[in-house]
C-alpha cells in the first residue's frame, strides 16, 4: 500500500528576506519535524504551498523555502518529498486544459481550503498513492503508530460496508480535546463549541473505536483511493470542506468514519477578534452553501453538529449573531468592525441556487481528469518539484 501524507502550506510576505520568519513556515517545518517520530517512514511527502504575493518576491522564493523545508525533510526517510508551488500552478493548469478539462482547471488552486486540498490529491494520483492522509501545517504528529493507525481498516470491510475513509480527533495544547467554553455574550445562539463537543462526548462514550460521526477534521483525515479518485473536495464552499466532503461522498455511497484512536496535537496561532469577525462571516456564508445543497434530502444524520445550523433558524440566528457582534464592537468603538458585521444580513440574498448539480458537474470532470492522470502520469511536472 503505497502512502502519502499531505501538508498543505500557506504563506504570505512581501520581501524574500521575511521568509525565514513566517508563522506558515515556521508551523510547516514543526510539522514535518514531528513526522520523524513515525516508526513507519514508508511514505511519500507532498507539500502543497500557496505564496500569496506578487512580482520579484514570488520568482525568488522558492529556492529559500526548498532550502528551509530540506532541512527537516533530511531526517525522514521517506521515498519522495514533492514540493508544489504557486510557481507549478499554471503549467498544472496547462495540462488539464490540454486534457479537454477546461472546466475545471480554473478550480485548481492553492487559494482556498477545498482547492489546496483538491491539488494535493492530483499530486497523489500522479504518483499512484493508495491512501492519503491530511495533516495541518499548525498540527505535529505525536504518535509513533499514527500512520499504522491511520492505514487501518481502509479499504476493508465494517458492517457490510467497505471503508472508503475516515477523520480523527485534535488534542489541544494541555492534551485535552473538548474545545474550550466560548463565554463571549453575543454567542448565545452561535454556541459552534457547545455542539461539537457533543459530538464529541459522543465518540468517546461509545465503546467502538470506528464509528459514524456528522463531522470529519481536514487536519486528521484518511482517503483511500478508490474514494478520493471519485469524490473532490468542493471548490465553491468558503470553509468546512471537511464535513462537506463528508456529505458528498455520503451521498455517492462511500463510507467515512471517525476513528477515536487517530490523533493529532492541533498548536494554532492565537485567536484575534479580527480571527472569530471572519470566522463567523465565513460560517454564516458556509452554512447557506450547504443548507441548499442538502435541501434534497440527506442518507446521513448531521445532528447535533453541523446540523444544528443548517435548519430554517439558520437566518434569524445568524442575523441576530452579527447584529450583537455588532453591538459588541459599537461598545468599543470599533466603528468599521461593527459596519461589516452587520452587512452579513447581505449573504442571505446572494444566489446560492444550483449547488449540488454545480458540484456534480465538477465531479465529472474531476472523475475524467484523475482516469487520465492514472493513465499518463505527470512526470514533466512532478520532475520540477522533488526536493
Amino acid at each position: 500500500m503505497k502512502k502519502a501524507i499531505i501538508i498543505p502550506i500557506y504563506l504570505r510576505f512581501d520581501q524574500p528576506e521575511e521568509i525565514p520568519h513566517l508563522v506558515g513556515l515556521i508551523f510547516a517545518k514543526r510539522a514535518i519535524k514531528s513526522l520523524k517520530i513515525l516508526k513507519d517512514q514508508n511514505f511519500t511527502l507532498i507539500l502543497p504551498v500557496c505564496f500569496d504575493t506578487t512580482g520579484e518576491a514570488r520568482e525568488t522564493a522558492l529556492p529559500e523555502i526548498n532550502r528551509l523545508l530540506r532541512q527537516e525533510i533530511e531526517g525522514i526517510q521517506t521515498g519522495e518529498t514533492v514540493l508544489f508551488t504557486s510557481l507549478h500552478l499554471q503549467e498544472l493548469r496547462e495540462y488539464l486544459g490540454c486534457q479537454n478539462s477546461d472546466s475545471i482547471s480554473p478550480l485548481i488552486d492553492l487559494k482556498g481550503y477545498s482547492r489546496i486540498r483538491n491539488t494535493g490529491l492530483l499530486l497523489a494520483q500522479a504518483l499512484s498513492v493508495d491512501v492519503v492522509v491530511f495533516i495541518d501545517n499548525d498540527e505535529v504528529v505525536e504518535d509513533p503508530n499514527y500512520l499504522d493507525i491511520a492505514c487501518q481498516s481502509i479499504n476493508k470491510r465494517w458492517n457490510g460496508k467497505i471503508v472508503n475513509g475516515k477523520g480523527g480527533f485534535y488534542f489541544n495544547r494541555d492534551g485535552t480535546i473538548f474545545l474550550p467554553k466560548q463565554d463571549a455574550w453575543w454567542r448565545f445562539l452561535w454556541n459552534k463549541t457547545k455542539w461539537m463537543n457533543q459530538v464529541w462526548g459522543e465518540i468517546l462514550s461509545s465503546p467502538h473505536s470506528l464509528l459514524p460521526s456528522p463531522m470529519l477534521l481536514g487536519g486528521n483525515l484518511v482517503l483511500h483511493r478508490s474514494l478520493f479518485q471519485s469524490i473532490p473536495f468542493d471548490p465553491y464552499i468558503p470553509r468546512g470542506e471537511d464535513t462537506d466532503y463528508l456529505i458528498n461522498a455520503n451521498q455517492m455511497g462511500f463510507c467515512l468514519l471517525f476513528d477515536k484512536r487517530l490523533r493529532v496535537k492541533h498548536l494554532h496561532p492565537e485567536r484575534t477578534e479580527s480571527f472569530f469577525q471572519e470566522e463567523l462571516r465565513g460560517d454564516i456564508e458556509r452554512f447557506l452553501y450547504e443548507r441548499e445543497k442538502t435541501k434534497g434530502g440527506l442518507d446521513i444524520n448531521l445532528d447535533p453538529y453541523p446540523g444544528y445550523f443548517l435548519k430554517w433558524s439558520l437566518y434569524p440566528k445568524a442575523a441576530l449573531t452579527s447584529l450583537l457582534l455588532s453591538i459588541d464592537y459599537l461598545v468599543k468603538g470599533e466603528w468599521k468592525r461593527a459596519g461589516e458585521c452587520i452587512s452579513n444580513i447581505s449573504l442571505f440574498f446572494q444566489k446560492k441556487s444550483d449547488v449540488w448539480p454545480t458540484y456534480l458537474k465538477f465531479k465529472v470532470n474531476w472523475e475524467k481528469v484523475m482516469g487520465k492522470i492514472r493513465e499518463e502520469g505527470m512526470n514533466e511536472i512532478l520532475k520540477k518539484c522533488w526536493i
